[in-house]
């Protein structure tokens, strides 16, 4: 039973390690854009605003973790969501963020 346990926590742990990888604004603005399909380093610098080596530090970090993937077509690199799945996952939690604030709209205030 401590073998269950110990992969539990062991499971917690990763999940904590993703969790924390999505924890960025910029990470998450990326996916956001990532949803509607893949997209080279230029137009999700396009799309976000930000300099090109912030938004590939970023997607450098999100492909160490698997989270997003590359295809290589000529001289361009193109990223996508390496689990489709994530996008329900953000929008869950997004949609649960919307309706705490409903309730409680000081709940996630930054202090």
């Amino acid at each position: 039973m401590s073998l269950k346990l110990s992969k539990k926590k062991e499971l917690y742990r990763i999940q904590a390690k993703f969790c924390k990888a999505l924890a960025h604004p910029t990470r998450l603005e990326i996916i956001d854009h990532l949803f509607e399909g893949e997209k080279t380093v230029s137009e999700l610098v396009r799309l976000t605003g930000l300099p090109q080596p912030t938004v590939s530090q970023h997607l450098a970090f999100l492909r160490q973790l698997n989270i997003v993937k590359t295809r290589r077509e000529g001289s361009n690199v193109y990223y996508s969501l390496a689990y489709p799945e994530l996008k329900i996952a953000c929008n869950t939690i997004r949609e649960v963020i919307i309706r705490i604030l409903k309730e409680l709209p000081s709940v996630l205030e930054e202090k």
